[in-house]
């Protein structure tokens, strides 16, 4: 049943007091109409339970804005969304392009750093945040007493080599339901071309105030955690925890070794501090990590510039080149498919944070489980 206003709903209860669906949950479409964000489509997501999503059709079908009850959970660039057509993929351009927002999808050629594998120069990140969805479709029912809405599109990432390149397809399923604090991805990747092509992918969710704040904390279930580089070396004892906005602040990276539950999940979030107001919240990413077996921390809290990336991927944040000399570049083969699952969600209160905190603990105090 639909949980509203405190209350379980049945479908024909919930029916009779409303119009159309819409009024309370579903999709609206928009397209954006100022600044470097004109002509951008996008899609609204609302819940009703206070859950407000900006799905980007025209930038892989990311999630921009994101608010529940007024909060905002993401950070936002200050040039806020940009039209795709102001990509540059050379070193580190995708930066012009970077909005922020609560989950940019990185890859599919290339996830981290600029590099150069046998011969061909990748930018930053990879093109696939820049590229438009196609063949999009909506879908809103009741499932007995749920109230089920989804949106899907097709992205296929341009490469430098174009039409002498890889022939990858993303189909991307984002659905939530009536009354939910929670939304799924669903992405599968296909190639359709008729060579092997490598495929790297990254999750880049970005967490900003009021969710990261002075006094927020890592979640996770994480054995060990190692920094990228000496700059983030005497960062690593307080990695876990978030100071106010500081000037002048370096990005600090950290690699992390999840446990998963008996499910063979990962879970990892922020929790914020607790509200003059006496409320408190909490941000959490759920995933198998048999898909998604890297994990990396950015912790990025510059005054003007304060977010934290929680990024489960295929692959490390160091590039394409580094994956290969770390023997995980595994090819997609003509015909092949890899599917990623990711599920958001807004935590509320001390029961549930504690609640979490409390299973994480147990998970790192077992023995480790293998991924399936």
């Amino acid at each position: 049943m639909a949980d509203v206003f405190g209350k379980q709903w049945k479908r024909d209860a919930f029916r009779a007091r409303v119009g159309e669906m819409g009024q309370a949950a579903g999709f609206e479409r928009v397209v954006l109409d100022d600044g470097h964000a004109r002509g951008v489509r996008a899609a609204i997501l609302r819940t009703g339970s206070g859950l407000d999503a900006e799905i980007m059709l025209d930038r892989a079908m990311d999630l921009g804005r994101v608010h529940y009850k007024g909060h905002a959970l993401a950070y936002r660039a200050p040039f806020g969304d940009v039209h795709p057509s102001y990509y540059n993929d050379v070193g580190l351009g995708w930066l012009r392009t970077f909005g922020v927002g609560l989950v940019t999808t990185c890859g599919m050629q290339n996830a981290g750093a600029p590099n150069v594998d046998q011969n061909q120069p990748h930018g930053l990140h990879g093109g696939l945040s820049t590229t438009p969805a196609c063949e999009i479709s909506e879908s809103a029912e009741w499932r007995c007493d749920e109230y089920v809405v989804s949106i899907t599109g097709k992205m296929r990432e341009i490469t430098a080599t174009g039409l002498f390149g890889p022939n990858l397809c993303l189909t991307r399923t984002i659905s939530s339901a009536l009354g939910a604090r929670w939304i799924e991805i669903h992405d599968v990747v296909s190639n359709e071309g008729f060579t092997p092509s490598p495929l790297l992918f990254l999750y880049h969710i970005n967490v900003g105030f009021p969710i990261l704040d002075e006094g927020s904390r890592l979640l996770s279930s994480a054995t060990r955690v190692e920094p990228r580089d000496a700059v983030a070396v005497p960062g690593l004892p307080d990695h876990a925890d978030f100071e106010a906005p500081v000037a002048g602040y370096k990005e600090q990276v950290f690699f992390h070794e999840m446990r998963t539950d008996a499910r063979g999940l990962v879970r990892a979030g922020i929790a914020a501090p607790r509200r003059a107001s006496g409320e408190r919240l909490a941000f959490v990413v759920e995933y198998p990590k048999a898909q998604l077996p890297m994990f990396s921390e950015w912790k990025q809290v510059g005054a003007g510039v304060y977010v934290v990336g929680l990024e489960p991927g295929t692959c490390s944040v160091l590039g394409r080149a580094n994956e290969r000399k770390q023997g995980r570049l595994k090819p997609l083969q003509p015909g092949e498919t890899r599917t990623f699952d990711l599920t958001l969600r807004v935590l509320e209160g001390d029961a549930e944070i504690r609640a979490l905190e409390k299973q994480l603990a147990a998970l790192k105090r077992a023995p480790a489980r293998k991924a399936r």
